[in-house]
């Protein structure tokens, strides 16, 4: 009898590797947990969207499951040890955003199933074995960050054909940082275009990297990936437009903030996916089967009317291409 009650709880634990190590909570609910660089305010629109995802497939907060929010209030510094202190409570979902906090879940947990909802080329970064069979216990949404920057390049060059020097901002601790530095570098050579590289990691260093544009002057800002430039953004585009340099940023919103282009994967989008990941897996479905998504919604966001404050006039044909101008 002994020897066949051991043998079903092995059957149950080898069928339901991740469910078996999850942990409810006081309620009793299988618990989502959501790891975010931002403060609540700012996050609220996602928030409410992935809620909205996980309405659509029939899962209530309270009801059905229990979402939590971990905010590290727009210091990325602190967002490893929250996905540290996530991946201890053993939720049922992990949703994390971005390269970065991907590679810290993945060096977390082996267990824990892991929904990224938006990051750059997970298989590139060997956090899965492919897109179509991720493996493992992390799932989600690519939004081809690494591939969009020289995409952006490419859309200053029709904005400002006449800029000749444009300024790349990158974090050299972002992991996709070098492919991001060889694309955009290499069709910054096709497009006859100076491209000045200039790193910064931390709050002070972007401070820096702003004073020494204020010097130098390029004819343009262009942004690579990392958290930091979205926690940033505000004070990004408020300094650039300061010194009347266009900026082109990558988050949504950013154009609404004054950067004269955006243009990224619709992260709205992406954050719906995520909720749909995540009722999969509250389902019983295994991450490492559920293939990755590429991104299939795109959104270019011109704001006309920063343009014409720095006396900039847009070709008719680039307004054309735009999802939105702002006038």
């Amino acid at each position: 009898m002994l020897r066949a009650l051991l043998l079903a709880v092995l059957a149950v634990c080898s069928g339901a590797p991740f469910a078996a190590q999850a942990q409810t909570g006081a309620s009793g609910l299988p618990r989502v947990i959501i790891v975010t660089n931002g403060n609540e305010d700012g996050h609220r629109p996602f928030r409410d969207r992935f809620l909205q995802g996980m309405r659509e497939a029939g899962q209530i907060d309270g009801v059905t499951f229990r979402l939590e929010v971990l905010h590290a209030n727009r210091d990325p510094t602190k967002t490893p040890a929250l996905i540290r202190q996530a991946v201890a409570q053993r939720p049922s979902v992990l949703v994390v955003y971005g390269l970065t906090s991907a590679r810290v879940a993945h060096d977390a947990t082996t267990v824990v199933p892991i929904v990224v909802a938006t990051s750059s080329d997970l298989v590139d970064a060997g956090l899965v074995k492919s897109f179509a069979h991720p493996g493992g216990n992390i799932t989600g949404i690519n939004d081809l960050s690494d591939e969009l920057a020289a995409k952006r390049l490419e859309l200053l060059n029709e904005a400002l054909p006449g800029a000749s020097r444009v300024a790349l901002l990158l974090n050299p601790n972002f992991p996709a940082t070098p492919k991001i530095a060889q694309r955009v570098g290499s069709l910054a050579r096709t497009l006859g275009i100076e491209l000045i590289r200039v790193d910064a990691q931390d709050p002070a260093s972007l401070d820096a990297a702003l004073d020494s544009f204020a010097r130098s002057r390029p004819d343009a800002i262009l942004l690579g990936g990392d958290a930091l430039f979205v926690v940033r953004a505000k004070e990004l585009v408020a300094r650039s437009n300061a010194m009347q340099i266009p900026l082109v940023h990558y988050w949504p919103g950013t154009a609404e903030m004054g950067a004269l282009i955006s243009h990224q994967a619709d992260i709205m989008y992406n954050v719906a996916r995520a909720a749909y990941y995540a009722d999969r897996i509250l389902k019983g479905a295994k991450p490492g089967e559920l293939p990755i998504e590429q991104p299939s919604h795109y959104e270019l966001v011109v704001n006309a009317r920063i343009a014409k404050a720095f006396g900039i006039e847009l070709p008719a044909r680039f307004l054309q291409r735009a999802d939105r101008v702002i006038d």
